[in-house]
């Protein structure tokens, strides 16, 4: 019951921004990642953005070359796609981005300018159907 009710307070405070994180395919992967902690890594980004934005993870956007995989989808911007994002700084990093105004409003910071890439329309199409479904 309060996880729901907390996540119906963040959706209601949010400011439009959505913060998908990846967690299916490679992106979840003790096998692929041994040294990632990929549960405190989504409730990191969970409370950094709480009342910022909407946090929600994903089961696969099919960018598993890249993974981990975060795509901030601002309300009136194109999302910006980040790849690799394996360790609390980097994620540290995009949340301060998001909390900054995140595409269109904030200049992206050095960890997100280099793991940034170009999604496929399979990705996008991924995204578009997780986006539809939450």
């Amino acid at each position: 019951m309060a996880r729901a009710r907390r996540r119906r307070e963040q959706s209601d405070e949010a400011a439009g921004t959505t913060v998908v994180i990846c967690r299916g395919g490679d992106c979840g992967s003790r096998s692929k990642h041994p040294d990632v902690d990929h549960v405190a890594l989504l409730r990191e980004a969970r409370e950094r953005l709480e009342g910022v934005a909407r946090v929600l993870p994903s089961a696969c956007l099919d960018a598993c070359e890249r993974s981990n995989v975060v795509v901030v989808v601002p309300p009136d911007e194109e999302p910006v796609w980040i790849g690799e994002v394996l360790d609390a700084d980097t994620n540290a990093a995009v949340c301060a981005f998001v909390r900054d105004g995140g595409p269109g409003a904030a200049p992206e910071p050095i960890e997100v300018e280099l793991r940034a890439f170009r999604p496929t329309r399979r990705n996008r199409q991924e995204l578009e159907h997780e986006l539809g479904s939450d």
